[in-house]
């Protein structure tokens, strides 16, 4: 029988930026969900790693205790929290969520010691159902089928009917995920789940490690049938990725950005912010930031399938779309394509992280200037949580540039690229936070760099 995990009332002291309490435990660091500081817990050991110990937590009753729960604590909408660990901050009001958020974007600014002109007021629109995106675990317990998000500290799933978090579409097709997977002839064959939404169609990835029967791809037929889902099967990569039937292709999903006119296509797979209506706010504050930028060229450095791309080519600019995934580059030209862009957008596909480059600047500005005949007056980076990479400085030493926006999913890496624009004479005019993930310690920032003058 397995250990039970070890029971400890605790003082809570700090908050980390994970959103977890901080205590000490034999003169040792522990960092427990579900706690926030001058608050008493009982902490459940459930995790030990490097002299540390990770906990959920729950509070003392306050009979029995002197302490008052933080005056910043509010009741979880979320009745699988703090087990389930596919959100952190259910226990703190939206308000203080997002002072947390942005007071650790300040920290980081200030150990690089770059400060902004100015913040933005912190954005957030939606609490819950937000969520388009997921990759959920699948486990086999007896009788029983487990799919969901792991619990907290734990490679476990945890036990989940629905999601405040997933959109209501697709928490809605958990019991059913459930009961097709426990119908398998091998249900434990299937170690995990993709889901992918997009304004008026759902894909279901099924990641499966032995080849499926006649019966179980019946299963999934049903499954396809009764619900307005595409069904695709993942025997290995995502080069592997298939319908039910081999004859059909895979089709993509797509989502609107109405204040552009402009519809974006996707494979389930490729990435696409899962905040929809964020997105559309984030997109809209990038292209305000730049202001008047008909007939101007502007590089979109890591644009993906073009969420800024054709915003910026429908904006009247002249846009090359730069990125090193060639399968989003062929997207990215489908989607001007079919947005009647393509006159405005040229897409490349370059290795952004090449430390190869020789030349005054590397080969995605050459690219700029070989289509347009011409440097970008404005860039914008929207690079993966490790940052923009080694060639940023080669990037902005082009005197015809005049101005950055910078969309970051990782604090700490836009700290550290905050100060090498800084030092290459880029002033940050303006910064802010875009709660794209409420809920959770995930944030989105955007920062405004304009030309030392």
């Amino acid at each position: 029988m397995a250990k039970s995990p070890t029971e400890v009332e605790l003082d809570v002291v700090s908050l980390s930026e994970d959103g977890l309490g901080g205590a000490t435990l034999n003169e040792r660091p522990i960092w427990i969900r579900n706690a926030l500081p001058g608050e008493k817990v009982i902490a459940r050991i459930l995790k030990r790693r490097g002299g540390k110990k990770f906990a959920d937590g729950r509070l003392i009753d306050v009979s029995e205790s002197q302490v008052q729960p933080h005056k910043d604590r509010v009741p979880s909408a979320c009745e699988y929290f703090p087990r389930c660990g596919g959100c952190a901050m259910h226990h703190m009001s939206a308000e203080a969520q997002l002072l947390h958020k942005q007071s650790h974007l300040a920290e980081q600014l200030k150990r690089v010691e770059v400060e902004a002109g100015q913040w933005r007021q912190p954005s957030a629109l939606v609490r819950s159902g937000y969520r388009r995106k997921a990759r959920m675990g699948v486990r086999v317990v007896g009788e029983n089928v487990l799919v969901g998000f792991r619990e907290s500290f734990s490679n476990r799933v945890a036990r989940i009917d629905h999601c405040l978090t997933l959109t209501k579409e697709l928490s809605a097709l958990l019991p059913d995920l459930k009961k097709t997977i426990s119908e398998m002839s091998e249900p434990h064959t299937v170690p995990q789940l993709e889901v992918a939404q997009g304004d008026n169609s759902i894909a279901i990835l099924v990641r499966h490690l032995q080849p499926l029967t006649e019966n179980d791809r019946a299963l999934w037929q049903h499954f396809e049938t009764h619900h307005p889902v595409q069904v695709l099967l993942q025997s290995k990569g995502y080069d592997t990725l298939a319908r039910l039937n081999d004859d059909d292709k895979v089709i993509p999903l797509d989502y609107k950005i109405p204040e552009y006119g402009l519809s974006l296509q996707f494979y389930p797979h490729q990435f696409t912010q899962v905040n929809a209506l964020m997105n559309r706010e984030l997109v809209r504050t990038a292209l305000g930031y730049l202001g008047d930028i008909a007939d101007q060229v502007v590089a979109d450095m890591f644009c993906g399938i073009g969420n800024f791309t054709l915003p910026l080519a429908r904006a009247g600019a002249r846009v090359v779309g730069i990125e090193g995934s060639q399968e989003a580059v062929v997207m990215g030209q489908h989607n001007a394509l079919r947005n009647g862009l393509a006159a405005h957008c040229h897409f490349a596909d370059e290795d952004l992280y090449s430390e190869t480059a020789t030349a005054e600047v590397d080969a995605s500005m050459l690219a700029t200037l070989r289509h347009f005949g011409q440097f970008p007056q404005a860039l914008i980076l929207d690079p993966p949580r490790s940052g923009a990479g080694p060639n940023l400085e080669s990037w902005v030493s082009s005197p015809e540039l005049e101005q950055i926006v910078y969309v970051s999913c990782n604090p700490v890496t836009f700290a550290d690229d905050a100060k090498r624009l800084s030092d290459s004479g880029f002033v940050l005019r303006e910064v802010g936070i875009y709660d794209m993930f409420p809920n959770t310690s995930h944030v989105e920032t955007i920062g405004h760099f304009v030309r030392d003058k």
